[in-house]
């Protein structure tokens, strides 16, 4: 890992606006790199590591559901977040936390970042 002091997120996303919302959201909390297929982020996957995944699990070229066993072998270990069109459950697959893209709470995907990196969430008025 680098010198600085932000966790290091790699979000495995096909769609170039689900990574600018999610960039414009977790910036300020991550360093983001971005993997658009399997084989992009393998090879993120090789050249640093990680604190957490966020997983999309269509991408163009299989599941994301594929890299599951590899991201859990990893060492040091990271959290894994999935964040997809699918409905699933964080028990079926052993994640970390499950989010649907149609019904997340942007506020609640920041809020689990938060909690997964050890950061305190910081509650705004606004809402």
């Amino acid at each position: 890992m680098s010198g600085n002091s932000k966790p290091n997120l790699l979000h495995i996303e096909d769609s170039a606006d689900i990574y600018q919302v999610v960039s414009a959201l977790l910036s300020d909390l991550v360093d983001i790199t971005l993997a658009t297929s399997l084989n992009d982020a393998r090879q993120n996957l090789l050249e640093q590591d990680f604190d957490l995944v966020l997983l999309d699990l269509t991408l163009p070229d299989g599941s994301g559901l594929d890299l599951l066993a590899e991201l859990k072998a990893k060492n040091p270990p990271m959290s894994i977040i999935i964040h997809s069109s699918h409905d699933v459950s964080e028990t079926t697959y052993n994640v970390d936390a499950v989010f649907a893209k149609s019904h997340t709470q942007l506020e609640d995907l920041r809020n689990m970042v938060m909690t997964l990196t050890g950061q305190t969430a910081v509650r705004t008025s606004a809402q």
